[in-house]
């Protein structure tokens, strides 16, 4: 809802969720309580989108870009951490949690912000941006109760945030064209995403498995060069 159609249920918690028997698929998610709602403006929506697609392909120049239009520009390397549990410049994968490097880090640079910091940064955030901040931990905190992984979560926001960023209008061809259409491009920036994720985890994964074969040469050459000492001083005690 929030990325493709622009509206915002405030308060999703799972006693304002039903599942019905009815609807595509044999089922179908009822929201109750529409006190907390809004309609997001298409400028918003669409920068939203964007936003997301660079968080978890961690595009930073276009994170930086998307929070100065935000008017958070000065905060900017803190959006991956909010939204994402990452830092700017991770080197970890999508979903994986930080590197002890990382975090220490990070921890750096909480400690060099002041009071007056956090409260510029809340102040600056569009009001848009902190129901969207509630309903992102309210949704969290379900999909982990559920027993999903990060993974699924962060994959599924980049999946709806790039059907959002597809065209919304097709002349040349009616409604239910507009509707294929549209879930084909929709899928095709998916599996496009997926796959750069998929390859970014597996450069991430040759180069922890590169460091292990490195640091278990290592051992192995010093405690070849240990038993070598070892041979020698005994032959020549013979």
């Amino acid at each position: 809802m929030i990325f493709v159609h622009g509206f915002l249920h405030g308060d999703p918690h799972p006693g304002n969720i039903l599942v019905s028997i009815e609807g595509q698929g044999g089922f179908s998610l009822v929201l109750l309580d529409h006190g907390i709602c809004k309609k997001l403006d298409e400028v918003f929506r669409l920068e939203y989108c964007q936003l997301w697609k660079a968080l978890i392909l961690l595009d930073s120049r276009k994170i930086q870009h998307l929070a100065e239009r935000f008017g958070v520009g000065k905060y900017y390397r803190y959006l991956p951490i909010i939204f994402s549990g990452r830092t700017i410049d991770s080197k970890s994968g999508i979903g994986k949690g930080m590197l002890v490097e990382e975090q220490k880090k990070l921890k750096q640079h909480l400690k060099a912000l002041k009071t007056e910091d956090i409260s510029s940064f809340m102040e600056s955030l569009p009001s848009n941006f902190l129901i969207i901040l509630r309903t992102d931990e309210l949704l969290r905190s379900t999909v982990s109760k559920l027993g999903a992984s990060k993974w699924v979560r962060l994959l599924t926001y980049g999946k709806y945030a790039s059907l959002g960023l597809s065209p919304k209008s097709n002349p040349c061809s009616g409604l239910t064209s507009f509707a294929l259409y549209t879930r084909l491009i929709g899928n095709i920036e998916y599996i496009l995403l997926r796959l750069t994720i998929g390859v970014t985890n597996l450069v991430l994964w040759m180069e922890k498995l590169k460091r292990c074969l490195n640091k278990f040469y290592g051992k192995m050459s010093a405690a070849g060069k240990g038993m070598s000492t070892l041979f020698f001083n005994i032959y020549f005690k013979m």
